[in-house]
């Protein structure tokens, strides 16, 4: 079973998670590695004096047996008094370290507004780079770990009464105080665990603040699987509202994350996890993260997908079947989502654009709150109810086409969408819109070199074209530069293309051209998919999604296409 993925996880317990598998650290690196994927390492800013006591299944007494994990330290960390002694730690204002109750135990904030303290920190994480270091294709080594999950950061959780992890009556380093560090913490910690990476990582993080902006990615907590406003629909607003704070690089978990499902399928939740499946295709991040609860876990054999129920092949053909798709599809959309990145560390406007943010002198924008722009040329409005094939949306200014159709509408009405199947949903394209595409055997989005696996499909050059020609001049500057424009002039499409050494497959939207010429020399049509799939140059017409096939190695440069 495979599948294409930004990031797929196992939550809960961390340090309890105890899998034997791996004899060593580089051995699982290495595993990783060959299977095309970088590691996200978790972390929390405290250092802990006592830690939660984890537990695993023992397979060898009953099932409700559960024994603690070989060698966890439940008491202080080995690094905690070294620390302390150098002043490393938030400090309380009545004087001594600051100690603190939280999720994982009982520890001290790093005071992260002392470089020497920050230098500590980050040293620590240096050598677990190194220590995850793989060797490459070209005997290079490589690190395997890309970048580091920094949970926690924020003031306070939501327990009733809360664990106040930043307080007020705290000093730091810098001269500031618990009032002004309760949401400035945060960034702190995210701007220096982002140094240890530079460009060559990412962190996925949950607490924010002014500036944190600039360290990329973050997500949206933990949500609880249902349509409502801890789940799915809130979910949308809040990647609408942390876009329009200018976090652009945002995922959240699919399916939701408190409770999962740990139980066998059923209707309601397949539907749940297919609708939201959708979403996540359609969001900067895509990503598995599910919780597991301890009472459940003595139900968990190890080695056993089927133990893993709250993971897309646990609700069944369809939703399975659903995630794959969507899954390609995202992996597929890497250099359309890369290109906004890019764009949105230049601009600061975000990859989801809430329509109102587009079109603003349109009034009826201002209260969408569960449909958006991602990037330019799509239009999102994902399915919101349980058991519901159609929902009604509000199009903007332009012509749109039903992705699943190709069926037009015109701009500045509310229309009734209706869905063939629940592996559709309202998913419309600017008329115009080119959008770059991976081809379909991609499985990794991690080079082929640090991977080292010729098994494993990497993103190469090749790139795909989808477009809709419309009556204007449309153009798309991909973030490599590759530049493509499109005119159409009545029946006949001209497409332009300005890049380097590549295969090319164009995708153009239409009725089927009488021909199609590269720099006015005919390109044969193929008769059959077989015969266009065998070909290295040719074109083909689809009459079912209307669609013409174009393809051809490109030389580099520039390059004309007619059909």
């Amino acid at each position: 079973m495979k599948f294409n993925m930004t990031q797929f996880g196992l939550g809960e317990d961390f340090e309890g998670d105890h899998y034997d598998g791996f004899a060593s650290l580089p051995e699982m690196m290495s595993f990783l590695q060959k299977n095309g994927l970088k590691v996200i390492c978790w972390m929390a800013p405290f250092v802990n004096v006592q830690s939660n006591s984890e537990t695993l299944p023992n397979r060898f007494q009953p099932s409700s047996a559960l024994t603690r994990v070989p060698g966890q330290n439940i008491g202080k960390a080995s690094n905690y008094d070294e620390a302390e002694s150098k002043g490393f730690f938030v400090r309380k204002d009545s004087g001594g370290t600051l100690v603190v109750p939280w999720w994982k135990g009982r520890g001290s904030p790093v005071d992260f507004t002392n470089p020497a303290a920050r230098k500590w920190f980050t040293d620590q994480l240096e050598v677990l780079l190194k220590d995850s270091e793989v060797a490459t294709a070209n005997v290079a080594k490589e690190p395997a770990i890309g970048g580091f999950k920094t949970d926690d950061g924020e003031t306070q959780n939501n327990a009733q009464p809360p664990d106040v992890y930043i307080p007020v009556n705290a000093s730091y380093a810098d001269g500031r105080r618990g009032t002004q560090m309760r949401n400035a913490y945060c960034f702190e910690y995210q701007q220096c665990v982002s140094g240890v990476l530079g460009s060559n990582g990412v962190l996925f993080a949950r607490s924010g603040f002014v500036g944190c902006q600039a360290f990329p990615g973050h997500w949206a907590g933990d949500n609880e699987p249902n349509f409502d406003a801890n789940g799915l629909s809130g979910v949308i607003v809040a990647g609408l509202s942390a876009a329009m704070s200018g976090y652009s690089v945002w995922g959240h978990d699919v399916g939701g994350y408190q409770d999962s499902n740990f139980g066998a399928s059923t209707a309601d939740r397949a539907d749940l996890f297919m609708r939201w499946t959708q979403f996540a295709c359609f969001s900067p991040i895509m990503q598995m993260h599910r919780q597991v609860h301890k009472q459940k876990k003595q139900d968990f054999t190890p080695g056993k997908t089927e133990d893993l129920r709250q993971y897309p092949w646990g609700y069944g053909a369809e939703a399975l079947a659903n995630y794959q798709f969507y899954a390609q599809l995202h992996t597929r959309l890497f250099p359309y989502i890369y290109t906004y990145a890019k764009e949105s560390s230049a601009t600061g406007v975000p990859i989801l654009r809430p329509l109102i943010l587009m079109n603003q002198g349109d009034p009826k924008t201002l209260g969408v709150q569960h449909a958006y722009h991602f990037g330019r040329e799509f239009l999102v409005a994902p399915i919101i109810a349980l058991k519901a094939n159609s929902r009604q949306v509000y199009l903007p200014t332009g012509n749109w086409v039903d992705f699943w159709t190709s069926a037009a509408h015109i701009g500045e009405q509310t229309i009734d969408w209706n869905g063939a199947n629940r592996r559709q949903f309202p998913l419309f394209v600017r008329e115009g819109a080119i959008v770059p595409l991976l081809p379909e055997n991609v499985q990794s989005l991690c080079d082929t070199n640090y991977v080292n696996n010729p098994t494993v499909a990497s993103a190469k050059q090749d790139l795909i074209f989808l477009i809709y020609p419309g009556s204007a001049t449309s153009q798309f500057t991909v973030y490599d530069q590759t530049q493509i424009q499109c005119q159409r002039y009545g029946n006949v499409r001209r497409i332009t293309l300005n890049s380097i050494a590549r295969p090319v497959t164009l995708q153009v939207s239409g009725a089927e051209p009488a021909g199609v010429t590269l720099d006015n020399s005919d390109l044969p049509k193929r008769g059959t998919l077989a015969e266009f799939e065998a070909s290295a140059t040719g074109w083909r017409f689809d009459s079912a999604s209307r669609f013409a096939f174009i393809k051809f190695p490109h030389a580099g440069g520039s390059a004309e296409v007619r059909c």
